[in-house]
């Protein structure tokens, strides 16, 4: 379960950074629609939201809190480093 909540958590800081002028451009190569953008906002805070329940669901309300801190951490770290990686392709 709780690999499912990281991959989720991944998914969720991908979608926000789509969701933000600046990445679009780094990681697409062109401005998305509004639209688009607001899709991606959304679609964004939802995964983080349903990685929150999955961390719950899996370990419990206290320790499930703690573990999607810690999760949320290694997730914004890996989605960074990876737009640093494209952008500099670029």
């Amino acid at each position: 379960m709780i690999a499912a909540c990281v991959l989720v958590a991944i998914a969720g800081f991908a979608a926000l950074c789509l969701g933000m002028a600046r990445h679009q451009r780094d990681v697409v190569g062109k401005s998305l629609s509004r639209r688009s953008t607001w899709l991606a906002k959304a679609t964004g805070w939802l995964a983080l939201a349903s990685s929150f329940v999955l961390a719950i669901v899996g370990e419990g309300a206290a320790l499930g809190a703690i573990y999607w801190v810690g999760i949320l951490t290694l997730a914004a770290l890996t989605v960074a480093l990876c737009t640093t990686a494209l952008s500099r392709r670029r």
